[in-house]
């Protein structure tokens, strides 16, 4: 498995981590989460070292294909160099990967707290993110995608989960 570049691997990843956070938010088993969670975000905290994150993409295909066969079935596609990644500003997505990497380790807390409702809302709306960095929500401003997407968990729970991360979304176009 060659890719051709880091914005390319990025690319991918963002398309498994989306659709890992729509399995959570659908009915997927949370043990199987967990750990594709900690794989992306190891590999996504390594984006920018050269081999690593291919490495890391292959440990990712490894770990989806051993813990969840009917899940790797559906981002197999996302690990194949036919499969044509979404164009994206890179410099944005670097931006936003520590908050993707906080999302994921929230969503991994609460499941591992016993919390799988709040977990599942927060996969909700953490499924968005990928498609705000690809850019599919041009309408909106970013601070107006924030409190569309990230603002409604704090009135449903009455406790923040992006707060942390507010200010990648303030004035920025």
């Amino acid at each position: 498995m060659a890719f051709a570049n880091e914005q390319n691997i990025l690319g991918r990843l963002l398309l498994i981590s989306k659709a890992v956070y729509s399995d959570m938010w659908k009915s997927s088993t949370p043990e199987n989460v967990v750990a594709a969670l900690d794989l992306l975000s190891a590999a996504l905290s390594h984006i920018e070292n050269g081999n690593v994150p291919k490495n890391l993409l292959r440990k990712l295909k490894r770990g989806i294909k051993s813990q969840n066969r009917n899940f790797f079935l559906e981002v197999k596609q996302y690990f194949t160099l036919i499969y044509p990644t979404p164009e994206f500003d890179m410099e944005k997505a670097r931006r936003h990967i520590p908050a993707i990497i906080f999302g994921n380790d929230k969503i991994c807390e609460k499941i591992v707290k016993g919390e799988p409702d709040k977990a599942k809302s927060m996969s909700s709306a953490m499924a968005s993110y990928p498609g705000f960095i690809f850019g599919e929500f041009e309408e909106l401003s970013d601070e107006q995608f924030y409190d569309l997407v990230f603002g409604y968990y704090p009135k449903l729970y009455e406790e923040e989960f992006m707060d942390e991360m507010r200010g990648l979304f303030d004035g920025q176009k």
